[in-house]
C-alpha cells in the first residue's frame, strides 16, 4: 500500500544506486579457471541484487542492528581460492542475477514505491503478508536478543503506536530493508579486505604481478570512500525519516483524541435516543387512549342513527301497507268500469257496421254517379280537340297564305327594285287585309307598312335624281357655276348614300340611274379639279358602282380627285399606281383616301432616295448630338456602334442615278441585293463573311415585297432609320445597370418613317431578344393604321421553337367594345393585352389595364414585364404631371353581405338605430365605413336617372351604367348596386373595395427596355422629369432631306407681313389683336393659304365670324365670305364631320374654279382651327406658286405653354419639300397673368424674342406642375412597391379583416400620407415589415394637407373622405328675363336653372361641402349664406322654393360676382386650407345696374390680380349674345383664373336651349369620388 501524498515526509531520501557508482571495468583472467573468493562474490551479490531484492520479515532499523553488522562480518565464509580474483562484469553467467518477474518495471517515483517494487521483483525473496497482517505480527511477543542478517526472529517490532497506521508499517518495513542490505554489504566488505590482506602476499603465487591486487585495492578504496558518501547521506535521510515519524505519531495522537470524542458523542447519542423512544411509546400510548374514545363515540352515533332509520323504515313499510291496499281497490273499481266499457264497445261496433253498410251503398251511388261525369268530359275534350285542330288547320292555312304571298313582296324589297316593289304594291290594295290571313294580320301589315315607307323613300330619291338631272339638261355643264355643281354633285352623291343605306338597287330600279349619276359627278369633277385624268373618273365610276360606301362620303370622294389631280405628263408613276389602287376590288373606296397618301409619301421619298449618302447621315447624326446639351455619353457610344456596324460604303443597296427605280425588273433586282448582301473589300474584317445587319435586313426586305406588292413601287429604308434602329439595338444588347439608360428616345420628325421604325423594332424584340413587345400608340386611329399597314411584315416572319419547330409570329391590335362587335370575329382583335401574343398594338390605358389584370388574378406575378420591352410612338403617356397614380378595387363577399344588411334596413324604412345596433353587433373592423358608404350611396342611388345615368339591360336582367351614351356592363358604381336592390332586379349588393394602387410611371418602368420616338421630346423640365423618372437618354435624329446630297431641307420661317412688317405682333387687347389677323390674313390669302390657330374653340367662332364681317365690307358677297372664311373647330368636326372634312380638303385649295386659273390670279382661303387641328392635321398644299411665296402662312393667335405643342404648330406647314412661313398675332391681355407672376414684361418690340420668352413660361409652369405632383408621386411608388410585394408574396395578410382595413385606409389617404407614413401604415400589417421592401420613393413630404372627418347624413359614423371638402357658391339671375320659355321644354330659363341646381346638390356636392346661394336682378341678395351642406337639413330646397324672377329691370351682374368673392374669402370659417373653392354664375345678358366703381368688373379684376382666393376655380355660363366689352371682361377674369392654376371656363350659351348642356359641364368639374362610390 502506497504513502498517501498528505502522509508522507516533508523530506524523502533518494537510496544510492549501487549500480551507478563510478567503477572500472573488470579485466578477465586468461585463465579459464579462475575464479572469484566468496568475499567478492557476496559483495558483489549484495550490490547487484540489494536495490531489486525482496525484502525479509525480519529486516530492522539501523540502530536496532548495530552488532548486527559485526556478526554477519566475522560470520562471512572466507574461500582462499577467490582471494586473487577480480571482480566479474555484471552479464556474466557467475554474477548476472535472476531475472524479475517483470522485465520492464516502472521506476518508482517515492522512495517507498522504489522499496515497495524492489520487494515485489526480487526472485529470492519471501513473500511478504498484507500490512493487516504485519500490523497483528508486529502486535505478537517478539525476542529481544541481539539481531542477525539472516535471523527473522531476532527482529524487534517497533513501538506499538508506530503500527496504528498501515502506512507508517512501510516506513519502517522499508528502513528494515535498507540496513539489513548496508550490513550484507558490511560483511561482504569486511571480508573482501581480509581477502585482499590474505592475498597481498602471495600475489605473486597466484596472478604472477601485482597489478590485479592494485587494480581491486584501488577499486575497493574508492568503493569505500562511496560507500562512506552515501552512508552520510543515508544518515541524514534517516534523521529526516525519524521526524517525518515523529509528524506521523502526532498525527497519530491527534486521531486517537479524535476517536475517543467520537466515542463519547456515541454514548451521548445512545443516551438521546433511547429519551426519544420513550417519548415515542408515551405519545402512541396517548394516541391509542383517544382513538378508543372517539371509537366509541362514533360507535354510539351509529347506534343512535340505525335506530332512527330502522323508525323510519317502519313508518314507510306503513305507509307502503296503505298504499298497497289502495291500489288494490282502484283495481276492484278499474275491473268494473272495464267492463262496462266492453259492453259500451260490442254496442258502437254494431252501430259502426250498420253506418259502412250504407256507406258502402253512397259510395256505389256516387262511382257510377262519376263515372258517367268522365264519360261526359271526355266527349267534350274530344269535340274541343277536334275543334282546335281545325283552327290550327286553319292558322297554318293563313300561314300558308301569307308565306305564297308576301315572299314576292319581300324579294323585291330585298333586291332594292323599285319598279318590281311598285308591282308587287299593287297587289295589296287596300286597307282592310283579306280574311284569309286570319291572325297572321298582324305580320302582313307590318310587312306591308315596310314595304310602303320604303317605297316612299325610294321614289323621294328617284325624284331627288331625277330633278338633278333634269337641271343638267336644262342647264349644261359649262355654263353653270361651280357652287350649282358643287350642290347637284353633293344631292346625287346623297341619293347614293340613302340608297345604300335604305338597301335600294339603282341599277335594278333605273339602269340609267346610275350613269347619269355618274356624268353629274364627272361634270362637277372636271371644273373642280385643274388636271383632268383617267383616275378621277375611275373613282367616280367605283363610289358609283360600289354596294357600300360605309364611311365614305362627298367630301372624302373632293379629297380622293384633288389626291390624283396631277398632270399626267409629269406624273405618270403616280397615276399608273393610283388607278391600280382603284381598279383593285379588293380596295374599298373608304380606304381610297389613305393608299393615295401613302402613295404620293412613298414616291417623295423615291425621289431623293438616290441623293441619299450615309456619310453625310453620320455628320448630321454626329451634329445633333453635339447641340444637344447634357448629351449622355451612352448615345455617344450607341452611335459609333452604328457605325462600326453599318460604316458608309456599306449600304443596304447600291443605287446609280441611270437606274429607273420603278421598273418592275429593276425592283426584283434591287430586293434580291437587299436581301443578300455581297462581301466588299471596304467591309470591315471582323463582320466580313457575316451580315453586320443582322435580322433587319429580313425586316426590310419583307416590308419592300409587302409594298411592292401593292404599290408596285421600291421602298428601301432611309439611311436614317437604318442608323436610329442600329442605335437602338445597341441599347437593347447592352447591359442594365443603375448607370445605364433605361429609356432611349429619339425624336423622329413628322412624315420621316417613325411608324416603319416602330414596327421593325418590335419584330427584332421577337425574334432577337425572345421578348414581347408592346407598342403604346395614343391615337385609336392611328393605331389602328399602323398596325394595319405593318400586320403583312408581322405575318412574314416565324419563331424558332425550342424542339426545332417553328410558329407564326403573333400580333394583336387592341380595340373598344364596340369595334370589336362591329368588326366580327377577326383573330388579331382584343379588348386588352393578350400576354401570350409576341407583339400588341394598343393605348397606354390598356397597358394600365394589363397591370390591373395582374393584380387582379390569382397569383399576382408581376415579373412578366420583365420579358416585355414598350415601345412609344409618342412619349407623351410617359409625362405625368397631373395624377400619377390609380386605386384598383377588389370584391369582398364578407362586406357585400354586410352591405345587403343595410340596404335592406334601408329598404324597410328603419330608423338610425337599426344601424347602429347593426355596427354595434359585428366585430368586423369595416363596419362603419360600410355603413356611412352605404347611407350615402342608397340615397345617390335613388336620385339616379333612367335613361340618363343608367339603362335597363334584357341580356344582363340589371340596370348598367352609362358612359359616353352606352351601357358599360363591366362598370360597377356602389350608387347603381343601391339602385338595382331598390328596384328588385338583384337580391344582395356587391361591395367592393380599394385595395391596391398602381403608379403609372412605375409600371412603364417595369418593362425591360423603353423605346420612345416623339417628334418633340419635349421642354427642359419634360426632358429632365423623363431622364430623372425613367433614366431616359436622348438621341435627334436628322430629317431625312438633311442627308441627301444637293437637297434643300425646309422649315417654317418667320414672315415679315402686316403695315408695320413683323413675324410677331403683341397687341394690347382683343379687338385689336383681330384687326391685326384681318390685316394680315385677307392680305396674304391673295398669295397663299392661311391657317389661323385661334386660342380655343369660342375664340374660333370669333375670328371666322369677325373676318367674314371684314370680308363682307370689302365688297365680298356673304356667300364668297363664307366661303374664304373657313371654320376647322372641334365643334364643328363634332356636329357636322362631312362639312369638317369638306374645310379640311378646301383649306389649301384656290377659290373658284380651277381650271378658269392661273397661277398670277389664284387667291386662297383661309381656314381658322383650334390647337386641335394645330397637332396631327395634314394640310396638303402642292401648287408651285404657293411655294415659291413661302408656302402656307400659319398665323397663331397664342404661343402654347409647351414647347412640344409649339413644335407641332410650326408642323403643319413646311412639310415635306415645300416652303412654309408664321406670323404670329398675339393679345397682351392673354398673358397678364404671367406677366404678373413671372414678373416679366414681354418684349416691346414684336420678333421671335416674345415667342422665346412665352416658352420659356411654360418652361416654368412645366416644372411648377412636375414639382408640385413629385410628393404624389414618389408616395404613389411606395404604396405601389409595398402593394406589389403583399399580393405577390403574402397572399394570406388579404384574408385578415383587419389587414385589408389597414390596406383601405392607405389607398383612400394615399393623397395625404407621406412615404414615411405609408411606411408606418403598411407596418400595422401583421408580420410585415416595409424596411425588408427595397424602394426608389423619395420622402417629399404629404401632397396635401388631410383634413378631418365629417358626419354622414346625421348618423355618428366616422368618414374618410377620399378629397378635401369644396365651397360653391351658385351665384344666379333672377331678373325678368329669366322668366322666357325658349328653352324648347316646358320650363322657363330660371326652373331649368333651379331643377339643375338641385341635382348638382344631390349628386354632385357632399356633406362636408360648404354651399352657397347668390341671386342679382336690380340688386344683391345672399339667399344662403356658407352653409355646411351635411348641417343644412332642408335648408337649400327650402330657400330654392322660395325663389321667384323679379319684376323689375336691371342685371347687377358685376356686383354680384364682386359680393361672391368676398363671401368665399369670408375669414372664420373652420375650412381646411386644401379646400377647392368654386364660383358657379349665370346670367342671361349684358350688366346694367352695377355700381360706377364696378360699371366694367373693375372690383371683380382688382380683386382676382390682388387677393384672389387659394385653389379658386371660376365657370360663368352667359345666355345669348353679350356685348364684346363684356365678353371681353369675362374672358380677362377666365384668363386670371386659369393663370393661377384654377380652372377658368367661359360657357357661351347662344341659345337658352343648352342651359341644360352648361350644366352638365359645371357638374362634370364638380364631380368627385366618395368611399369608393364609382370604379370601373
Amino acid at each position: 500500500m502506497s504513502m498517501s501524498k498528505a502522509s508522507r515526509p516533508c523530506a524523502m531520501y533518494e537510496p544510492l544506486n549501487y549500480r551507478s557508482l563510478p567503477t572500472r571495468a573488470p579485466q578477465t583472467s586468461s585463465r579459464p579457471n579462475q575464479t572469484q573468493s566468496p568475499g567478492r562474490q557476496s559483495l558483489i551479490r549484495s550490490l547487484e541484487l540489494a536495490p531489486a531484492s525482496k525484502p525479509a520479515s525480519n529486516r530492522v532499523p539501523v540502530s536496532w542492528a548495530s552488532a548486527s553488522s559485526a556478526q554477519s562480518s566475522s560470520a562471512a565464509p572466507a574461500t582462499p581460492s577467490a582471494a586473487g580474483r577480480s571482480l566479474a562484469s555484471p552479464n556474466s553467467p557467475e554474477v548476472r542475477p535472476r531475472p524479475s518477474t517483470k522485465s520492464k518495471a516502472t521506476p518508482p517515483t517515492s522512495p517507498l514505491q522504489r522499496s515497495r517494487s524492489q520487494t515485489q521483483t526480487t526472485p529470492t525473496s519471501k513473500a511478504v503478508s498484507s500490512p493487516s497482517q504485519r500490523t497483528r505480527e508486529s502486535r505478537s511477543p517478539q525476542p529481544t536478543g541481539p539481531i542477525t542478517s539472516g535471523t527473522a526472529s531476532n527482529v524487534q517490532s517497533p513501538p506499538k503506536r508506530f503500527f496504528a497506521c498501515g502506512e507508517r508499517d512501510e516506513v519502517y518495513f522499508a528502513l528494515n530493508q535498507v540496513l539489513s542490505c548496508m550490513a550484507e554489504a558490511d560483511a561482504a566488505l569486511f571480508q573482501v579486505l581480509r581477502e585482499s590482506g590474505q592475498t597481498n602476499g602471495s600475489r605473486n603465487a597466484d596472478f604472477g604481478n601485482g597489478d590485479a591486487s592494485k587494480k581491486t585495492v584501488t577499486e575497493v578504496r574508492q568503493f569505500i570512500s562511496a560507500a562512506s558518501e552515501y552512508n552520510g547521506r543515508f544518515i541524514q535521510q534517516i534523521t529526516d525519516t525519524g521526524h517525518a515519524l515523529r509528524f506521523l505519531g502526532n498525527e497519530n495522537d491527534r486521531l486517537h483524541a479524535e476517536v475517543a470524542r467520537l466515542e463519547g458523542e456515541k454514548v451521548q447519542s445512545a443516551k438521546t435516543l433511547a429519551e426519544c423512544q420513550a417519548e415515542c411509546e408515551r405519545k402512541i400510548a396517548e394516541m391509542q387512549l383517544e382513538m378508543t374514545t372517539q371509537a366509541g363515540t362514533f360507535f354510539a352515533e351509529c347506534g343512535r342513527t340505525m335506530e332512527a332509520n330502522k323508525a323510519e323504515m317502519m313508518k314507510r313499510v306503513s305507509e307502503f301497507a296503505a298504499e298497497k291496499e289502495r291500489f288494490e281497490t282502484e283495481r276492484v273499481a278499474m275491473a268494473k268500469d272495464m267492463e262496462s266499457f266492453r259492453t259500451k264497445l260490442a254496442a258502437e261496433e254494431e252501430e259502426m257496421k250498420t253506418k259502412i253498410s250504407r256507406l258502402h251503398e253512397e259510395c256505389e251511388l256516387k262511382v257510377t254517379e262519376q263515372k258517367l261525369a268522365a264519360d261526359r268530359r271526355v266527349a267534350e275534350g274530344r269535340l274541343q280537340t277536334e275543334e282546335q285542330l281545325r283552327m290550327e288547320r286553319q292558322v297554318t292555312n293563313h300561314i300558308m297564305h301569307v308565306l305564297r304571298e308576301l315572299p314576292p313582296l319581300q324579294s323585291a324589297m330585298e333586291l332594292g327594285d323599285l319598279r318590281l316593289l311598285e308591282e308587287e304594291l299593287q297587289k295589296w290594295k287596300g286597307d282592310e287585309l283579306p280574311e284569309r290571313f286570319g291572325e297572321c294580320k298582324g305580320v302582313v301589315q307590318a310587312v306591308l307598312g315596310l314595304a310602303r315607307e320604303r317605297l316612299a323613300v325610294w321614289r323621294d330619291l328617284e325624284r331627288t335624281w331625277k330633278e338633278v338631272l333634269r337641271e343638267v339638261e336644262r342647264v349644261p355643264a359649262k355654263s353653270t357655276s361651280l357652287a350649282v355643281l358643287s350642290q347637284q354633285g353633293q344631292r346625287v352623291f346623297r341619293v347614293l348614300k340613302e340608297a345604300q343605306l335604305t338597301r335600294m338597287d339603282l341599277q335594278r330600279s333605273d339602269p340609267e340611274a346610275a350613269e347619269s349619276i355618274r356624268k353629274v359627278l364627272l361634270a362637277w369633277q372636271e371644273r373642280v379639279t385643274a388636271y383632268s385624268n383617267n383616275v378621277q373618273g375611275l373613282i367616280i365610276r367605283r363610289v358609283v358602282n360600289c354596294p357600300q360606301l360605309g364611311p365614305f362620303d362627298f367630301a372624302d370622294l373632293d379629297i380622293c380627285l384633288h389626291l390624283v389631280d396631277r398632270v399626267e405628263s409629269r406624273n405618270d408613276v403616280f397615276l399608273l399606281r393610283a388607278q391600280a389602287l382603284i381598279e383593285d376590288k379588293n380596295t374599298a373606296p373608304k380606304d381610297f383616301r389613305s393608299l393615295l397618301t401613302h402613295l404620293g409619301t412613298m414616291l417623295f421619298f423615291l425621289k431623293y432616295i438616290k441623293y441619299e449618302d450615309l456619310k453625310l447621315t453620320y455628320t448630321e447624326f454626329q451634329r445633333q448630338l453635339r447641340s444637344n446639351a447634357g448629351l449622355d455619353s451612352a448615345v455617344v457610344e450607341y452611335l459609333r456602334s452604328a457605325e462600326r456596324v453599318y460604316p458608309p460604303g456599306s449600304e443596304l443597296v447600291k443605287l446609280s442615278n441611270d437606274k429607273d427605280l420603278t421598273d418592275r425588273k429593276i425592283i426584283d433586282s434591287v430586293l434580291k441585293q437587299l436581301r443578300k448582301p455581297a462581301c466588299s473589300g471596304y467591309i470591315p474584317s471582323f463582320i466580313a463573311g457575316q451580315d453586320s445587319l443582322g435580322p433587319f435586313r429580313e425586316i426590310f426586305y419583307q416590308w419592300a415585297v409587302a409594298v411592292r406588292n401593292k404599290f408596285n413601287l421600291l421602298v428601301l429604308p432611309h439611311h436614317t432609320q437604318v442608323v436610329c434602329m442600329l442605335m437602338f439595338r445597341c441599347f437593347l444588347e447592352s447591359g442594365k445597370s443603375s448607370r445605364t439608360p433605361h429609356t432611349l428616345i429619339a425624336q423622329v420628325g413628322t412624315g420621316e418613317g417613325k411608324s416603319m421604325i416602330v414596327a421593325a423594332l418590335a419584330v427584332y424584340v421577337v425574334l432577337v431578344l425572345r421578348k414581347k413587345a408592346h407598342v403604346v400608340v395614343d391615337d385609336d386611329t392611328l393605331l389602328e393604321r399602323d398596325f394595319s399597314t405593318f400586320k403583312c411584315v408581322f405575318d412574314a416572319f416565324q419563331i424558332e421553337m425550342p424542339n426545332s419547330r417553328q410558329r407564326p409570329l403573333s400580333a394583336v391590335l387592341c380595340v373598344s367594345e364596340e369595334q370589336l362587335a362591329s368588326r366580327g370575329k377577326e383573330p388579331f382583335l382584343s379588348t386588352r393585352v393578350d400576354p401570350d401574343a409576341d407583339i400588341c398594338y394598343c393605348e397606354a390605358k390598356h397597358v394600365q389595364s394589363f397591370y390591373a389584370s395582374i393584380a387582379r388574378g390569382q397569383n399576382c406575378d408581376f415579373s412578366g414585364f420583365d420579358d416585355c420591352v414598350l415601345i412609344l410612338d409618342e412619349v407623351d403617356a410617359l409625362v405625368i404631371d397631373e395624377e400619377p397614380n390609380e386605386v384598383f378595387v377588389y370584391p369582398n363577399e364578407e362586406l357585400s353581405e354586410m352591405a345587403t344588411s343595410v340596404a335592406s334596413i334601408l329598404a324597410s324604412g328603419s330608423s338610425k338605430e337599426k344601424l347602429s345596433t347593426l355596427q354595434a353587433s359585428t366585430q368586423h373592423p369595416a363596419a362603419p365605413r360600410v355603413i356611412a358608404e352605404m347611407v350615402k350611396e342608397w340615397a345617390h342611388g335613388e336620385r339616379l336617372v333612367a335613361g340618363q345615368d343608367f339603362v335597363y339591360s334584357k341580356e344582363a336582367g340589371r340596370n348598367l351604367m352609362l358612359q359616353a351614351g352606352r351601357a358599360n356592363p363591366k362598370s360597377w358604381s356602389l350608387a347603381l348596386e343601391c339602385r338595382n336592390f331598390q328596384d328588385g332586379l338583384m337580391p344582395r349588393i356587391l361591395f367592393q373595395e380599394r385595395l391596391f394602387v398602381m403608379s403609372r410611371p412605375r409600371v412603364f418602368r417595369r418593362y425591360h427596355r423603353i423605346l420612345g420616338l416623339s417628334g418633340s421630346p419635349g421642354s427642359s423640365p419634360e426632358r429632365q422629369f423623363l431622364a430623372d423618372t425613367y433614366r431616359a437618354a436622348f438621341v435627334s435624329v436628322p430629317p431625312f432631306l438633311k442627308t441627301c446630297k444637293g437637297c434643300a431641307f425646309r422649315e417654317a420661317t418667320p414672315a415679315r407681313l402686316g403695315s408695320q412688317q413683323r413675324a410677331v405682333y403683341v397687341e394690347g387687347s382683343s379687338e385689336a389683336q383681330f384687326r391685326r389677323v384681318a390685316e394680315v390674313v385677307l392680305e396674304a390669302r391673295k398669295r397663299v393659304p392661311v391657317l389661323v390657330i385661334a386660342r380655343d374653340r369660342a375664340q374660333v367662332d370669333d375670328i371666322v365670324t369677325y373676318l367674314r364681317e371684314v370680308a363682307s365690307s370689302l365688297s365680298f358677297g356673304v356667300g364668297v365670305a363664307e366661303d374664304i372664311i373657313r371654320s376647322l373647330s372641334r365643334n364643328l368636326y363634332e356636329s357636322d364631320p362631312e362639312q369638317w372634312k369638306e374645310n379640311l380638303n378646301k383649306s389649301t385649295l384656290p377659290v373658284g374654279d380651277r381650271n378658269n386659273q392661273s397661277g398670277t390670279t389664284k387667291h386662297w382661303r383661309v381656314t381658322v382651327t383650334d390647337p386641335r387641328g394645330g397637332r396631327g392635321t395634314d394640310y396638303r398644299v402642292d401648287d408651285p406658286h404657293v411655294d415659291a411665296e413661302g408656302g402656307l402662312l400659319l398665323v397663331p393667335t397664342v404661343v402654347p405653354s409647351s414647347r412640344r405643342e409649339w413644335t407641332q404648330f410650326l408642323g403643319r406647314t413646311a412639310r415635306q419639300d415645300c416652303r412654309g412661313q408664321f406670323c404670329c398675332i398675339l393679345a397682351a391681355a392673354d398673358y397678364d397673368a404671367l406677366i404678373k407672376k413671372h414678373r416679366q414684361q414681354l418684349p416691346v418690340v414684336g420678333g421671335l424674342d416674345v415667342v422665346e420668352t412665352l416658352l420659356g413660361w411654360g418652361d416654368k409652369e412645366v416644372a411648377e406642375k412636375l414639382k408640385a405632383s413629385a410628393a404624389l408621386y414618389n408616395c404613389g411608388v411606395r404604396a405601389n412597391e409595398l402593394c406589389e410585394e403583399v399580393f405577390g408574396s403574402r397572399p394570406e395578410l388579404l384574408q385578415d379583416p383587419r389587414a385589408r382595413e389597414c390596406l383601405v385606409e392607405v389607398c383612400q389617404r394615399l393623397r395625404w400620407l407621406s412615404v414615411h407614413e405609408i411606411n408606418n401604415a403598411f407596418k400595422r400589417l401583421p408580420g410585415f415589415d416595409p424596411a425588408l421592401v427595397a424602394t426608389e420613393a423619395k420622402d417629399l413630404g404629404r401632397p396635401v394637407e388631410l383634413h378631418g372627418t365629417v358626419a354622414v347624413n346625421g348618423i355618428g359614423l366616422s368618414q374618410l373622405s377620399m378629397v378635401p371638402p369644396k365651397i360653391i357658391i351658385f351665384c344666379l339671375d333672377v331678373s325678368a328675363s329669366m322668366m322666357s320659355r325658349d328653352t324648347k321644354t316646358p320650363l322657363t330659363r330660371f326652373e331649368t336653372c333651379v331643377s339643375r341646381m338641385r341635382r348638382i346638390l344631390h349628386e354632385q356636392i357632399r356633406d362636408c361641402d360648404w354651399v352657397g346661394i347668390v341671386v342679382f336682378g336690380p340688386s344683391v341678395q345672399v339667399v344662403v349664406p356658407l352653409t355646411l351642406k351635411g348641417q343644412a337639413g332642408n335648408l337649400f330646397e327650402s330657400r330654392l322654393a322660395g325663389l321667384r324672377p323679379q319684376i323689375a329691370g336691371g342685371t347687377c351682374f358685376f356686383d354680384a360676382v364682386a359680393h361672391c368673392l368676398q363671401l368665399i374669402s369670408q375669414p372664420g370659417l373652420q375650412i381646411p386650407s386644401v379646400a377647392k373653392r368654386w364660383l358657379v354664375c349665370l346670367t342671361d345678358g349684358d350688366d346694367l345696374g352695377s355700381r360706377p366703381q364696378n360699371s366694367q368688373g373693375q372690383w371683380v379684376s382688382n380683386m382676382l390680380d390682388a387677393s384672389p382666393p387659394a385653389n379658386f376655380s371660376l365657370v360663368i355660363i352667359t345666355v345669348g349674345v353679350l356685348k364684346r366689352i363684356n365678353a371681353n371682361i369675362i374672358d380677362s377674369w377666365v384668363q386670371k383664373v386659369c393663370a393661377r392654376n384654377g380652372l377658368g371656363k367661359h360657357l357661351c350659351e347662344k341659345d337658352a336651349a343648352t342651359i341644360a348642356r352648361a350644366f352638365d359641364v359645371v357638374a362634370e368639374c364638380l364631380a368627385a369620388e366618395v368611399g369608393g362610390a364609382t370604379e370601373c
